[in-house]
């Protein structure tokens, strides 16, 4: 089908959802919060803006639903409603603050994969993106050997304590899922070596899938791409096959993809932790000690993904009380009012302006606490943040927040 025809399937989309359209009371609640209308201030960017254009729409061609249809469908309407359904980080914020709960990021993407399907978006830079992440396994383009650069890089930088084994030779019960962000940029990796070095100083045993890990495939899923479903029962099968009883990832997507995404597609042989979940664990068994101290005040950024998507707020902030020296304050926005980085849901693919400032506005959050320091457990939101504070010469330090474990428990960092 062709954006022309116009015709909005269905078919991924449950009568659920449908009959929930009708909950939306146009309060503007979601409109106050949303980061992206709080940048880009048209009506249409609003949650509830496409609610309304997706009931008109659904109104003017689909007998039966929310009256009789024409079968005609207004071309503006229609690349409105488009361009604002993928001008959206998916970020959840709506649904916290919408009276009558409405799921609207379950909403967004079955909408959007069902579009996708019909040819009615998305951008074209988002099906690329797609295309490159089914071609390579990872979305820069690069060859799987490549995957574990990061390793010989660290050896070599002092940074890694010592090289991960591989989980297929030492079938340890705890598999480390690094993701493509910390695996393959350059300019992220070091989470990766950090993750590692934590791991081995708490004397767990573990292993890594090294050119066998795949990605995830969680932004086909943000995105709409129909093979999401495909992808993810290849990785559940190659995992499963493992015998690991541990699953812990550094990235907040891949997080979320795995822990929620795919319990919806097949069943999973093991427990899925983020590792600020693992490390607080470690720490709370006195696996892990923070006892170097890292002088200065804090803020935390909450990845949507990790808070907002999944409930984790606590554990990180418990590290981060933790380690010596360190003063945490909050932002205004923080919890489940996090303002989102802008860096997620394809966002940074359909408008990479919007998404830069996105990131520049948290950053200016951050700089609001009077805080030295900015830290994340998500690679994808400290990439964002990072790129942020560049863009404006922040003085704030960005960190993982793995780079500061790493550090007060007096691992090498640089």
């Amino acid at each position: 089908m062709t954006q022309s025809k116009g015709k909005l399937p269905l078919d991924k989309v449950s009568a659920k959802q449908l009959m929930g359209l009708d909950a939306c009371t146009r309060c503007g609640e979601c409109q106050k919060w949303c980061p992206i209308y709080t940048l880009d201030s048209r009506e249409d960017v609003t949650p509830r803006a496409k609610i309304k254009s997706l009931k008109g729409l659904l109104k003017s061609q689909q007998p039966g639903f929310f009256g009789l249809g024409k079968g005609k469908t207004d071309p503006q309407a229609l690349a409105t409603f488009t361009k604002s359904l993928w001008e959206c980080s998916c970020c959840n914020q709506c649904h916290f603050v919408c009276p009558a709960r409405l799921d609207t990021v379950e909403l967004w993407e079955n909408m959007r994969e069902a579009m996708y399907v019909a040819g009615i978006g998305p951008v074209p830079e988002q099906r690329t993106y797609c295309d490159t992440l089914k071609t390579f396994g990872n979305p820069y383009k690069k060859e799987q050997v490549e995957r574990t650069a990061w390793i010989e890089s660290g050896l070599s930088r002092g940074t890694l304590l010592e090289r991960p084994g591989l989980i297929t030779d030492n079938r340890a019960p705890v598999l480390l899922f690094l993701g493509c962000t910390a695996s393959y940029d350059e300019k992220i990796n070091l989470v990766a070596q950090h993750a590692a070095n934590i791991l081995n100083r708490a004397g767990i045993q573990f292993g890594i899938m090294g050119p066998d890990e795949d990605c995830c495939y969680g932004k086909l899923r943000r995105i709409g791409d129909p093979d999401f479903a495909e992808k993810a029962n290849s990785n559940i099968a190659r995992l499963n096959n493992l015998g690991i009883e541990t699953l812990i990832t550094a990235c907040a997507g891949c997080f979320k993809t795995l822990k929620h995404d795919y319990s919806k597609i097949a069943k999973q042989n093991y427990k899925i932790y983020h590792l600020a979940e693992y490390m607080d664990i470690l720490l709370a068994q006195g696996t892990i000690r923070l006892e170097v101290p890292i002088e200065g005040k804090i803020t935390y950024h909450d990845p949507c993904l990790l808070g907002r998507h999944i409930g984790i707020y606590e554990p990180p902030r418990r590290i981060i009380r933790a380690i010596p020296g360190l003063e945490l304050v909050e932002m205004g926005r923080n919890r489940q009012h996090s303002r989102c980085c802008g860096a997620g849901g394809g966002l940074k693919m359909a408008n990479h302006d919007l998404q830069e400032a996105a990131s520049v506005y948290r950053i200016r959050d951050a700089e609001a606490t009077g805080a030295e320091y900015l830290t994340t457990p998500c690679p994808t939101c400290f990439s964002g943040l990072s790129g942020g504070a560049a863009k404006i010469e922040s003085p704030l330090k960005v960190r993982h927040l793995a780079d500061l474990v790493a550090q007060s428990m007096g691992i090498k960092t640089p």
